[in-house]
């Protein structure tokens, strides 16, 4: 077994199904759980302080529920307290474990690095993917261990009323799903990380700001959409989900709304952040590049079906307003990903390469390999045919507009999207030189960054200049300039059906005209480079197995001149 690419070295027979992989797998979960994490169960049960540390936050907890309970029963009605008591209980749970959650797992991989143990760790042979598994599987238990014995805590509102013991269930069992991405999130970070210290440092700076903006937007934001959407749903409560599942209608809306966009809310950052920890722990030699590419392709599809969701539900004076916001999100996705595959290395290491002929890897499994190019190319044709086809179905939905609207709309969609796509195309050209010409992927993710900055906040900052020098205060011909900004696109929007639209849309358009030429020319530029990087690394390599032949051979004769002729035998006598 390959410690790095956890395939086995023997021939064998075929491999089966998914159906029997999924046996098998639970089988081995069965017969031979997973070793790091009894590992960590041993050592967790070895300390004093865990238990101690369990009873003290469950007893203040206690202390503090039954307080607010005392003090509000006063006061209102046993129903509305226990609905203010749901509420306080779930924030308060929501916030020690994406607080706590992150700090736990930030300490397990970090601190094996730092104690000098990860090199033991993986001279046992154990996969990566194994490894993390393991870890996550014991912070997440941690972890548990708070929820569970919070919930005797988390039962007292159902004895005031208000809320349904359906109510309370769900409330937990979302607590458990985000202790899940908490989790993950600190185990990502600590598998970057070489100092305890500063993973967990990192991880709380980041898990912060993270849990209180999810909380408000998710929680008290999105509270009053739902309560347009089922007036049952009480508005500027964060903890509505739980009501939700309880008091609305079953219908499409709440198949759509209630079970799939969460279930891909939970799924598809989990699943990233196990592709992360795991590409953190593989060698460099290694493919640390496919689990991420598959997580692209199916969560960028995914992502974009959820985002535009929204669109059919609204009135049609509203779809170009969700449509764009439909196509700003998944713009802002594909963003991120140019980002994230610009970490790629230029080729495929000749490791992988030998494992991809020792499987008979196919042209699909080895376009998701390691690659620059690859990877432009992957986020090249999925993220433009996503554009497209959000526009196509925004389109769509704009031909139900009024008579006199209609085209309007559908001219402000499509310059949009023209923009939008032509923009896209030239950050991941860019992209790809920038990391075909840096090499470090910190440093080319920094040039990257900059020049996106430049681009989208340069162009108004001439353009305000040339107002201010032209004394027009921000007339059109000044804004003008501006037109190679990528939010020039709102601006082409919203001066469509004025009557001065023609310089604007003219030179919207010819900016666009221009980042794609330019975004296909660095793709090319980029490809060169590649390729010639590759050339000279595989001839490098040549030149040194030419070497290290030489010296073999050079090492055999020695031995065997040192040796000297064999001595002759013996010959036989006859007999007389």
């Amino acid at each position: 077994m390959s410690a790095q690419t956890g395939t086995s070295t023997t021939s064998g027979p075929s491999s089966p199904g998914l159906v029997g992989r999924a046996r098998l797998r639970v089988d081995r979960l069965r017969s031979e759980p997973n070793p790091i994490w009894i590992r960590e169960l041993k050592q967790a049960a070895r300390l004093t302080r865990t238990p101690l540390l369990l009873m003290v936050i469950t007893i203040l907890m206690t202390l503090l529920i039954a307080s607010i309970g005392g003090i509000a029963s006063t006061e209102a009605a046993p129903a509305r307290t226990g609905v203010l008591l749901f509420q306080v209980f779930f924030s308060l749970a929501y916030f020690v474990v994406t607080l706590a959650g992150p700090a736990v797992a930030a300490n397990s991989i970090a601190s094996e690095r730092e104690g000098r143990t990860w090199e033991a760790v993986l001279l046992t042979g154990i996969p990566p993917g194994e490894i993390a598994r393991g870890k996550f599987l014991a912070a997440y238990t941690a972890i548990g261990m708070y929820v569970v014995m919070l919930a005797p805590v988390g039962a007292l509102p159902f004895l005031f009323g208000g809320v349904t013991a359906m109510e309370v269930m769900v409330a937990f069992l979302f607590l458990f799903l985000i202790a899940l991405l908490s989790v993950a999130f600190g185990l990502a970070i600590s598998s970057k990380m070489a100092s305890n210290r500063v993973a967990i440092v990192v991880t709380l700076l980041l898990a912060f700001p993270m849990a209180i903006t999810l909380f408000f937007v998710g929680g008290v934001a999105l509270s009053y959409a739902a309560h347009d959407a089922w007036p049952d749903v009480a508005e500027a409560a964060p903890i509505w989900l739980p009501s939700a599942y309880e008091r609305a209608p079953f219908g499409l809306s709440y198949v759509v709304f209630l079970f799939l966009i969460p279930l891909a809310a939970v799924a598809l950052p989990a699943w990233f952040l196990y592709e992360v920890t795991v590409a953190n722990l593989t060698s460099p030699t290694d493919d640390r590049s496919t689990g991420l590419r598959v997580w692209f392709a199916i969560a960028a599809p995914i992502l974009a079906a959820a985002a535009v969701v929204p669109s059919f539900t609204v009135s049609s004076s509203d779809s170009l307003v969700t449509i764009v916001a439909a196509l700003c999100g998944v713009l802002s996705f594909l963003c991120f990903s140019v980002f994230l595959f610009v970490g790629d290395p230029f080729g495929p290491s000749r490791r992988v390469a030998a494992h991809w002929d020792r499987m008979g890897a196919g042209r699909l499994r080895r376009f998701f390999g390691p690659g620059v190019i690859r990877a432009a190319l992957l986020l090249l044709i999925e993220g433009t045919v996503l554009l497209a086809a959000l526009a196509a179905i925004g389109l769509i939905l704009l031909a139900d507009s009024p008579p006199g609207a209609a085209p309007t709309r559908m001219q402000q969609l499509g310059c949009f999207t023209l923009y939008a796509i032509a923009f896209y195309v030239f950050l991941v050209g860019l992209g790809a030189l920038l990391r075909a010409r840096s090499s470090s992927p910190a440093v080319a993710r920094a040039l990257l960054f900059s020049l996106l900055f430049a681009a989208s906040v340069g162009p108004w900052i001439v353009a305000a200049i040339a107002g201010l020098i032209a004394d027009r205060g921000g007339s059109d011909d000044a804004l003008v300039i501006a037109s190679p900004s990528p939010f020039y696109a709102f601006l082409m929007m919203a001066k469509l059906d004025g009557a001065n639209a023609a310089p604007i849309v003219s030179a919207g358009l010819v900016s666009a005209g221009a980042w794609l030429t330019a975004g296909l020319g660095l793709l090319i530029a980029a490809r060169g480079r590649c390729v010639k990087l590759v050339a000279q690394h595989e001839a490098a390599l040549a030149q040194t197995d030419a070497l290290l032949a030489q010296e073999d051979e050079a090492a055999a004769q020695a031995a065997a001149a040192h040796a000297g002729p064999p001595e002759p035998q013996a010959a036989e006598r006859t007999p007389g």
